[in-house]
């Protein structure tokens, strides 16, 4: 239930400072007492004073809930920042101006699980004007890469020169202010730009009343400008989140080769592990009944999951037992011993994919494997380093605005030392270039085949 009342200053103010304590009792005692809530809460302007109190309570989550606050920006910083964006709070705003003033500060943390989130009230109030295109950075070019709709508006591959009259280069420079990352790490904002932008957009923009775009096809040198038809709300969402669906595991076997090809889209399989651990036993059973001598990893764009799974695939590629975590983390305690090798484990070449999105969990999971030099990275730098924050708990939301905010309470060490705190750096980089993308080619494997080559010669 979300709720906004009009209550007494000594009640609001206990309320504001203790909101993630009581805010389930206050609920309780303003719907049986018939509290109303008042217009503001359901239009998206709110006056200088409601502002200021949401955001004395979104400063208050931060400093008293989240683990290592000034971990990457220093408290010094931290607090003038705070302090100098209370002071542009001095008129009405819109959802998405305050929006644009909590979000800088949130991505200067430096921690991937600790954001700000628009509540859906923002979203229903146009549920239909979404950015339909789907897009991808490459050479800081914004390209069409697909569709939220059933139908391609705009060719794929095409270059986005202007949104709504804003060159795009400003937009997205301005989204990644915005995006909060491990370590501040732009490979995994940049991997964040491209899953979620129409997102982003709107929370950092507003809901418009059109998206007229000005674009140059694949090939033309002459711009065209169009007004795209809108996207739902929930379609995005379906994309966006598509992997806590559990998507399925894919394996095959490229046999002229010797290779087998695995591709874990993501490790969000809390609720289906033992699904994940059938899939692994099976999966390098075969290669050892085979005698397969190559195995290319594919975890490009996999954003993390649950540490039960990733351990499962590492304990499979190791050469020798490895604890998967520094400490005995509640129920992840087992993780912190060795784990045990599997009867069909992998002792051949292993060629592992990579991209700015491997974050949380696939960070722990890739610093382990270039810490203990298992096999070969191919790609681009990780999203992620050998630590992340999370925890029970985590989501708190705003009185006024509603606005969520999301902070990582605990922190989570892979079983490393004396590692920087930077994205895991590929052995191999791969540069995908416009080029390759308009003609469908996936170089991250070209390249992995290339070495695999090079390797048996």
């Amino acid at each position: 239930m979300e709720f906004t009342g009009m209550l007494h200053p000594k009640i609001r103010t206990f309320i504001i400072t203790n909101m993630h304590r009581t805010i389930h009792v206050i609920v309780t005692i303003c719907f049986l007492a018939g509290a109303s809530i008042p217009l503001q809460a359901q239009t998206n302007i709110f006056s200088r004073n409601a502002l200021r109190a949401d955001f004395q309570q979104f400063r208050e989550i931060l400093e008293n809930e989240h683990c290592c606050l000034y971990e990457y920006t220093p408290k010094a910083e931290m607090d003038s920042l705070f302090d100098a964006h209370f002071q542009l709070i001095d008129h009405e705003m819109k959802r998405d101006e305050f929006f644009m003033l909590l979000a800088p500060i949130t991505a200067k943390i430096g921690c991937m699980h600790t954001a700000v989130w628009m509540p859906g009230r923002f979203f229903v109030t146009k549920p239909t004007m979404m950015f339909p295109l789907t897009i991808k950075l490459i050479d800081e070019q914004v390209i069409v890469s697909g569709s939220y709709l059933p139908f391609n508006e705009v060719p794929h591959g095409s270059i986005l020169l202007e949104i709504n009259k804003k060159p795009t280069e400003e937009i997205i420079q301005q989204l990644r202010k915005i995006i909060s990352a491990d370590a501040q790490n732009p490979y995994f904002i940049n991997a964040q730009m491209m899953e979620r932008f129409p997102l982003l957009y709107t929370s950092a923009f507003g809901l418009p009343d059109q998206y007229e775009i000005i674009y140059l096809s694949p090939g033309n040198t002459k711009s065209e400008i169009k007004t795209l038809t809108p996207t739902s709300h929930e379609s995005v969402r379906q994309v966006v989140f598509s992997d806590f669906n559990s998507p399925p595991l894919d394996f095959e076997v490229v046999n002229e080769k010797n290779t087998a090809i695995m591709r874990v889209p993501t490790f969000i399989y809390y609720d289906k592990v033992e699904y994940f651990r059938n899939f692994m036993d099976s999966c390098f059973h075969l290669i050892k009944k085979k005698g397969i001598s190559n195995l290319i990893l594919d975890i490009r764009g996999n954003d993390g999951g649950d540490p039960f799974c990733s351990s499962i695939l590492l304990s499979y590629l190791q050469k020798s037992p490895i604890p998967y975590f520094a400490e005995p983390y509640g129920k992840y305690r087992s993780l912190s011993d060795p784990l045990p090798i599997p009867k069909d484990n992998f002792n051949g070449n292993l060629y592992t994919l990579i991209d700015g999105s491997c974050g949380s969990t696939n960070g722990h999971f890739c610093a382990l494997m270039k810490y203990h030099r298992i096999g070969k990275f191919i790609g681009t730098p990780s999203g992620a380093t050998y630590k992340c924050n999370a925890g029970k708990d985590t989501e708190f939301r705003l009185i006024n605005t509603q606005m969520i905010i999301t902070i990582g309470r605990t922190t989570y060490s892979a079983a490393v030392t004396n590692m920087a705190k930077t994205a895991i750096l590929p052995d191999i980089f791969v540069h995908e270039t416009h080029d390759d993308f308009i003609y469908y080619r996936d170089v991250f494997l070209e390249t992995a085949f290339e070495q695999i080559e090079l390797d048996n010669q």
